[in-house]
């Protein structure tokens, strides 16, 4: 699929098997897990590693209304008007999205004049509430609620500062702490191969791509429980730790995320006993 946002200056998303693993095991054991012969071949691309740290005059904002609310909703608008993702709005909104208002939180990094350079909009409820619940589903296996991540919206000349990338952290967050049970959204082709050939999370398609805003594309989802990321934490290990610095460690005991050691094993809290997948 043709990136269309490359050739319009954004990047931009639409709105709206596990075996090997221990059993789980009783409150403050863990799973050593050592996965340094986990892949067969290497990678089609490198791994992303870790992002870049904002910069200086980039802020980042969690934005539930008010002036703020009412620019994220212009700028996400103004870019999918060039793109050719919306229809025209006296308003300057996605008119698709505003019924969804009482449960969406936007998450902006703003520059020190106030500019939005970039957004993402969390939009939390049941999988068949949500936009992504208008294409036919092949996956149910993740139980609602979800959270679905929209507006995924950077300018083009920030993309290498990494504001998408903590952008996706905070909406991935936002659900994690939300107490959904996954992370869905609707992504071109391109993009989906991205998030799983560079980054290396485990996102997995959960329906059938269908003509939706300009585009063709797939709902996807990302599970939200720790064993899921065991082997991006061996895999990408840089963007992992990344991640994890924005959790508290209560969270990640919580959430038995895994964590990597210095000889490369991965420890899984809240698991049996030593497991090594192959």
């Amino acid at each position: 699929m043709t990136d269309r946002s490359q050739q319009e200056d954004t990047t931009v998303t639409r709105p709206g098997p596990d075996e090997g693993y221990a059993e789980a095991a009783p409150p403050g054991e863990q799973e050593v897990v050592d996965l340094r012969d986990l892949a067969e071949a290497e990678p089609a691309r490198p791994a992303s590693g870790r992002p870049a740290d904002l910069l200086p005059s980039h802020n980042l904002l969690r934005i539930s209304g008010g002036e703020l609310w009412d620019a994220a909703e212009a700028f996400v608008y103004d870019i999918y008007r060039q793109i050719g993702y919306c229809e025209e709005s006296p308003r300057r909104r996605v008119e698709e999205l505003p019924r969804w208002n009482d449960r969406s939180i936007f998450h902006a990094v703003i520059d020190d004049d106030g500019t939005v350079i970039g957004t993402v909009r969390t939009i939390v409820g049941r999988y068949s509430e949500l936009p992504v619940g208008k294409f036919e589903r092949t996956d149910s296996h993740l139980a609602d609620p979800v959270c679905e991540l929209s507006s995924l919206t950077v300018r083009t000349d920030v993309r290498s500062t990494g504001v998408i990338e903590h952008l996706y952290r905070a909406g991935w967050l936002d659900a994690f702490r939300g107490r959904s049970n996954a992370v869905v959204a609707l992504i071109d082709e391109w993009l989906f191969d991205v998030f799983v050939d560079t980054y290396h999370l485990p996102f997995t398609v959960v329906g059938v791509a269908q003509e939706y805003m300009g585009g063709v594309p797939i709902p996807v989802a990302l599970p939200l429980a720790g064993r899921h990321y065991v082997d991006m934490a061996m895999t990408n290990p840089e963007f992992w730790r990344w991640t994890l610095e924005a959790v508290t460690p209560d969270e990640a005991r919580a959430w038995n995320l895994p964590t990597r050691l210095a000889d490369g094993t991965v420890v899984v809290p809240g698991a049996a006993t030593a497991q090594t997948k192959a």
